[in-house]
């Protein structure tokens, strides 16, 4: 003879605190009261397809907002209006895996940084001579090295991207520091910030390479390597510059010009701790790991 196990009784209240519940979730410490239905197959399958299915329609709500009406979702966020929109690390993730497989497709490198970048570096000598030390330690070639670190480098720099919301969330500190704002709200801007530039990056390619394609048609002879990156960052900056105008100017307040000018400092910024310090790090984490 079989006996059947019942699904735990509902009960008046919280699971966690045993305070008494004056609606279906706990008002002390948020449990929901369970009741049958909750430990049926079918709700567990309805709750994973809900949430997998709001996960993605918030990823590209979120994203399509950064493009679309910068700022919006930040403000929302900070104001403390949050179920509409993605998580912010978790939209950045998103937006770098998408950023990520797009680079590699397209063979981008704005991030990778081999070995010979950065000896042109202003830590260029001491990175030189840390290598140099290393080779003869270990009885080798710089050049051979330099072939595993790029090969290092080149993973790294996929998810060393992270690094910039600290350091945009400091530059943001700098920008707005009479609004007298916690920095962890400026973490939250500054990972939206970054999603949003990995964005524009990937928006600016096409007029991008147009702009390039036109000036080669037009001049007698075609642009350099160096000259075509100059062209490509010059596009990047003002299309993060005007991105990360709109996006501060909702999200803090202030005029047009201020906006204007704190969206410039952040396109300067962005990539002046690209070179500086982005690389730098970059560096010490592929050698430490060679």
């Amino acid at each position: 003879m079989s006996t059947a196990v019942s699904a735990p009784a509902a009960t008046d209240v919280g699971a966690a605190c045993a305070t008494a519940l004056q609606g279906p979730y706990c008002h002390h410490c948020g449990e929901k009261r369970l009741d049958h239905h909750d430990y049926h197959f079918g709700h567990f399958l309805e709750h994973a397809i809900d949430t997998a299915t709001h996960f993605d329609v918030k990823v590209v709500k979120g994203a399509w907002s950064l493009l679309r009406r910068p700022g919006l979702m930040t403000r929302e966020v900070l104001a403390g209006r949050r179920v509409p929109w993605p998580k912010p690390l978790q939209l950045f993730l998103i937006v770098n895996l998408l950023f990520v497989f797009a680079a590699h497709k397209l063979k981008l490198q704005i991030f990778n940084t081999p070995w010979h970048y950065h000896l042109d570096n202003w830590y260029g000598r001491w990175a030189f001579g840390r290598m140099q030390g290393l080779a003869e330690r270990r009885g080798t070639t710089v050049a051979q090295l330099a072939e595993q670190f790029n090969a290092s480098a080149n993973v790294l720099s996929k998810t060393l991207i992270f690094a910039f919301i600290p350091l945009l969330a400091l530059l943001l500190t700098a920008l707005f520091w009479r609004q007298r704002r916690y920095y962890l709200e400026h973490v939250v801007t500054a990972t939206h910030l970054i999603s949003q530039i990995l964005l524009v990056e990937l928006v600016m390619i096409a007029p991008g390479t147009a702009l390039i394609w036109l000036i080669n048609q037009l001049s007698s002879q075609p642009l350099g390597f160096g000259n075509r990156d100059l062209v490509a960052t010059t596009i990047i900056t003002l299309g993060i510059t005007v991105w990360s105008a709109l996006l501060l100017r909702r999200t803090y307040g202030g005029g047009a010009v201020a906006a204007a000018a704190r969206g410039l400092a952040v396109g300067i910024g962005f990539f002046w701790l690209l070179i500086n310090v982005y690389r730098l790090l970059l560096f010490l984490v592929a050698y430490w790991l060679l």
